[in-house]
């Protein structure tokens, strides 16, 4: 076994309680190799700072002995902010640290490069206002649709949101709060809430497709449906070589231009009441996703924003694209489901990506470097 007393081995030990909640001491030192007393301190220290709290008694094992006390994080410790940014409107959620939505907001909102750092500070500080986000704010995740380079705090370009010039967000929105606060692609986004809040699976490979209908049509967005594909590979979120994962453009496109999909721009602004333009729109992007996920061989995907809504069978035409793309005997496993969180996907996930950074950056009080000066954000 072996022992540690660092800040290091806290958030391991805070990252397992709240992948498996209601595991015992026991099974943390078995699970990280750890000493049995290095986990008892620091659980003890966990415990004190109020991140995870002791549960009812678990079974007795088959020799008999005393009953392990399960362990869960404590929830109520603080909450997060996800927002999603679109042209016309915004979303935002305030979620618990177990992943669970305590409110949303929703409004409005006229952007440009001029006022988009403006305009976000104001969403967050207006969320804030009406659900009391005071002192146990933890941090605040954004998602947008465009080329970010979430680790560098930039938004290079966005079509979606009509931003045609660099936005240094780290300098003009994340510095003026007093808690964490990043940006990061809107697929891409939704791709770590699955990895952040969907504790009873190891998820590893996986492909999350976000397909979202916007109306009205607008100048910067005439094509009406955005569409990003989020990549998660060895259990982390791809980024790319230049920090541009997540955009999507259709093979099907000739040419250059600004349309997502070889449908043209008058039939995807009926995708909604026109059954024929919605199957070969369904059709387009499943033959798109096929060749993707069978080229990297995952076995999970995700769909996700406001196609549920949709009267679509992209589940059943995306299997059928696959089997279609498949040259081997073998068969083929894939499990595709919808995220359920319909027009919240990327606020939700936007979430989940500033808890991921709180953990692994070890930014959540009492996991700093610093344990007897941690006491905030």
């Amino acid at each position: 076994m072996a022992t540690g007393s660092g800040p290091r081995t806290a958030a391991r030990i805070f990252r397992t309680v709240w992948r498996k909640p209601g595991i015992s001491r026991v099974d943390i030192a078995s699970s990280l190799s750890l000493d049995k007393s290095t986990v008892t301190n620091q659980v003890n220290r966990l415990i004190d700072l109020g991140l995870i709290i002791e549960t009812e008694e678990g079974e007795a094992s088959c020799k008999g002995g005393r009953r392990p006390i399960q362990l869960v994080i404590n929830k109520k410790f603080g909450r997060i902010i996800g927002i999603e940014v679109q042209l016309g409107a915004y979303v935002a959620v305030v979620v618990d640290l177990s992943g669970e939505v305590l409110g949303e907001r929703r409004g409005s909102i006229e952007l440009s490069t001029e006022n988009f750092a403006d305009s976000v500070l104001g969403i967050i500080a207006a969320t804030r206002a009406e659900f009391g986000c005071g002192d146990d704010l933890l941090g605040v995740g954004v998602g947008i649709g465009g080329l970010v380079d979430s680790k560098k705090g930039r938004i290079r370009y966005s079509i979606p949101i009509g931003i045609d010039s660099p936005i240094d967000f780290g300098k003009t929105v994340a510095d003026m709060l007093e808690v964490p606060c990043s940006i990061e692609n809107d697929a891409n986004c939704c791709a770590w809430g699955e990895l952040a809040f969907n504790r009873g699976e190891d998820l590893r490979d996986f492909l999350f497709a976000l397909v979202e209908y916007r109306r009205p049509l607008t100048k910067s967005l005439r094509e009406g449906i955005g569409v990003g594909f989020g990549v998660v590979l060895g259990g982390k979120v791809h980024a790319g070589a230049h920090g541009n994962s997540g955009e999507f453009r259709s093979v099907f496109c000739d040419g250059e231009g600004k349309l997502q999909l070889s449908l043209r721009e008058d039939e995807l602004a009926r995708l909604d009441r026109d059954a024929d333009v919605l199957r070969r729109t369904t059709d387009e992007l499943a033959r798109n996703m096929a060749m993707l996920i069978n080229t990297m061989d995952f076995d999970r995907v995700y769909i996700g924003g406001d196609i549920e809504c949709l009267d679509d069978e992209l589940p059943a035409t995306l299997l059928r694209r696959l089997e279609e793309n498949w040259m081997y005997p073998l068969p083929k496993s894939v499990d595709i489901r919808y995220s359920s969180l319909g027009g919240k996907a990327v606020a939700y996930g936007a979430a989940g990506m500033i808890l991921d950074r709180l953990v692994s950056e070890r930014l959540l009080p009492g996991l700093g470097a610093d344990p007897s000066a941690a006491t905030g954000a």
